[in-house]
């Protein structure tokens, strides 16, 4: 017979009572290893929303990680974790002491395994503390009040407001700099500056596989492709509003330069997969990659504005062509 099920034979208790001890099997484990077959038992926990509201319960395995324990424990309260799919959550997780209604400070080592927090004296009673989660572009941070100002928000975020508008989704018009927000959890803006976005830290070093690999992590479906030794990125499935653009999503391609970043991003080509009632604003030219054809657009920075190595990148200058579709920023 298994450890897991000598275990449930021996106290079928535990696993269903939250308050129950641990049995001999968990509390000795050493090395931090249980032994085998243990890991799976699924056990009774509890969770909340902080600091207080009724407790759902749901079942994890002792070998879940506290953050897998989150990820369930958010299912049963019915609330999503912000950032999405993300393996550090900026909502916090906590654990009711023992033998008090008082609660843990967060915890912070979301990797441990439950069943090395139950040893360490962890309790099986969880609260999650959900907190006013913003995303600007890619980032995602904690609102410090609900009424900031599109200046505070952007200002909080790293951007600098005398450069940088903020828009709600899919809308052409700049949100008034100093009139308070009604911020709500989750909600998501776009940080442009004449149609582009900008940059928490310093750039200028990086190459354009490092920006494609930080946008696709970011869940922009982007690659590299090349053709007669020029280099282009793809960008496939670029939101656009329809109408008045005949489909909701556009594929462009950026040329890059052999000297990126010193050498910048300017305008983009678009797949002709998409048009406004037949025609195409702004078209140039239009060129095969891939087999497919490609329409230059004129669509350019600002004059005074130009790209800056120290700022820009690949994901400000999608935003930049994201502009394009929504009449917003510079033409």
């Amino acid at each position: 017979m298994n450890t897991q099920q000598e275990l449930l034979d021996a106290n079928d208790q535990w696993a269903e009572e939250l308050d129950h001890p641990l049995p001999e099997p968990v509390t000795a484990a050493k090395d931090f290893s249980l032994p085998p077959g243990l890991g799976d038992l699924k056990i009774r926990l509890g969770v909340e929303r902080w600091p207080h509201s009724p407790e759902k319960h749901f079942r994890a395995r002792l070998d879940d990680t506290l953050l897998e324990v989150m990820r369930h424990g958010a299912k049963e309260v019915g609330e999503t974790l912000f950032p999405p799919h993300s393996d550090s959550p900026l909502d916090l997780l906590r654990s009711k002491r023992h033998g008090s209604h008082d609660w843990s400070a967060p915890i912070t080592e979301l990797e441990t395994p439950l069943w090395v927090h139950l040893v360490q004296g962890g309790t099986r009673h969880f609260a999650i503390e959900y907190q006013l989660v913003i995303g600007i572009n890619t980032k995602w941070g904690v609102a410090e009040d609900a009424h900031m100002t599109p200046r505070q928000l952007l200002a909080s975020f790293g951007f600098e407001p005398n450069d940088y508008s903020l828009y709600q989704g899919n809308s052409t018009e700049p949100l008034p700099p100093d009139t308070p927000l009604h911020l709500k959890r989750g909600e998501h803006f776009e940080a442009q500056k004449d149609g582009r976005y900008g940059l928490t830290a310093p750039r200028g070093l990086q190459t354009i596989e490092d920006d494609v690999a930080s946008v696709c992590a970011a869940d922009i479906s982007a690659r590299l492709i090349g053709q007669n030794g020029q280099r282009f990125v793809e960008v496939v499935g670029i939101e656009i509003p329809s109408p008045p653009w005949s489909g909701p999503r556009a594929t462009i391609a950026v040329a890059v330069p052999a000297s990126y970043p010193q050498g910048g991003l300017d305008g983009f080509y678009l797949e002709k997969t998409v048009n406004q009632g037949g025609s195409i604003p702004y078209e140039q030219p239009a060129i095969t990659l891939d087999g497919r054809t490609f329409a230059l657009i004129s669509w350019h920075y600002a004059t005074g504005r130009d790209w800056n190595p120290s700022r820009d990148d690949l994901a400000s200058h999608i935003a930049h062509c994201r502009g394009y579709f929504l009449k917003r920023g510079v033409r």
